[in-house]
């Protein structure tokens, strides 16, 4: 009786702690169902609610989210099995190679779902991403690693920015693509089969001719300028709108020294992160936002600063995550 009266307090307590301000639970029930522009979101506050229990995902009856937009992950992550507990707290999703047995279970473990990239299955690698002779062999061996999993598939990825990696003739390519979505339908047919279009592919006059059939999730990236891609976006939306598709973001989130990028600074950053969340909360059709890229990466020529280097960009991606993920 004493632990039921205990629990009955501590709701009461969480309850007064959410209430807004001059509310009740009736002005609560009518609160508008409009969306919370980014500029209006905040961090879940933790709360104790007895003893060392702290939880930061408590629902807050202030933000809203459209129902389409159900996923939030990171382009890339990099993510070790020992970040995903942490990272789970604002996202969705983990994007894993076919192979990342282990990164998916703590994945599962902490209720995420999977990305999951296929290309080493399909195609030889750089610089020639051409089609593997034995790629029928090496997707049944795959196949049986990943059924498992099944339930927590998001999407399969068989080729970032194919129509410009692949040294294969666009025609040959689209087959191929097409061939391989086949294959992902037949044996994990609730993911979606997603592609990544280069900008330039998008541009091209010719690209309702190569757009592969029995793909579902498309996006388009583009990494120059100070504002997020919208324009591109739309004429990606344009060209494909005569197919059953749906649609993920992907906005800039790093700083370079590569100058085919140009320079940026956080403050821009962080105001392409507001202006993707906006404009995928204002169109029905995206279902997820995944910026590029968490982890970062120090090459022999160049570096690229990813969020875990940018605070102040990160505090704003942990907000659109969890915005996302807790009204889910």
């Amino acid at each position: 009786m004493k632990c039921l009266a205990t629990g009955v307090f501590i709701s009461f307590i969480i309850t007064l702690i959410f209430l807004p301000e001059k509310s009740n639970a009736i002005g609560i029930l009518k609160s508008s169902n409009k969306a919370t522009l980014a500029e209006d979101l905040k961090r879940p506050r933790h709360v104790f609610l007895h003893g060392n229990i702290v939880t930061p995902s408590l629902i807050h009856n202030d933000i809203k989210v459209p129902e389409h937009l159900t996923e939030f992950g990171f382009f890339h992550s990099g993510w070790t099995i020992d970040e995903i507990s942490e990272v789970s707290q604002f996202t969705t999703f983990v994007d894993v190679y076919y192979n990342e047995i282990d990164i998916m279970k703590a994945a599962r473990n902490h209720g995420l779902k999977i990305w999951v990239q296929i290309a080493p299955i399909f195609f030889d690698g750089y610089p020639t991403y051409r089609k593997r002779a034995d790629y029928l062999e090496r997707w049944e061996l795959a196949k049986k690693r990943l059924e498992p999993f099944s339930d927590i598939i998001i999407a399969f990825d068989p080729l970032d920015e194919p129509f410009h990696r692949s040294k294969l003739n666009n025609q040959t390519l689209k087959l191929y693509l097409e061939e391989i979505a086949q294959l992902v339908k037949e044996s994990f047919p609730k993911a979606k089969r997603a592609i990544t279009f280069m900008n330039g592919t998008v541009r091209k006059s010719n690209f309702k001719k190569i757009i592969p059939k029995k793909y579902n999730l498309f996006a388009v990236n583009y990494y120059v300028g100070e504002s997020f891609q919208q324009q591109l976006v739309e004429k990606l939306m344009v060209k494909t709108s005569h197919l059953d598709v749906n649609y993920y973001l992907i906005p800039r989130a790093f700083k370079t020294s590569n100058r085919g990028f140009g320079s940026i600074s956080e403050s821009k950053l962080i105001s392409q992160a507001k202006q993707a969340y906006d404009f995928a909360i204002a169109n029905p059709k995206v279902i997820a936002i995944y910026p590029f890229v968490w982890e970062s990466i120090f090459g022999k020529d160049d570096y690229y600063l990813g969020v875990d280097n940018l605070e102040r960009v990160q505090e704003e991606y942990r907000k659109i995550g969890h915005a996302i993920s807790n009204t889910r």
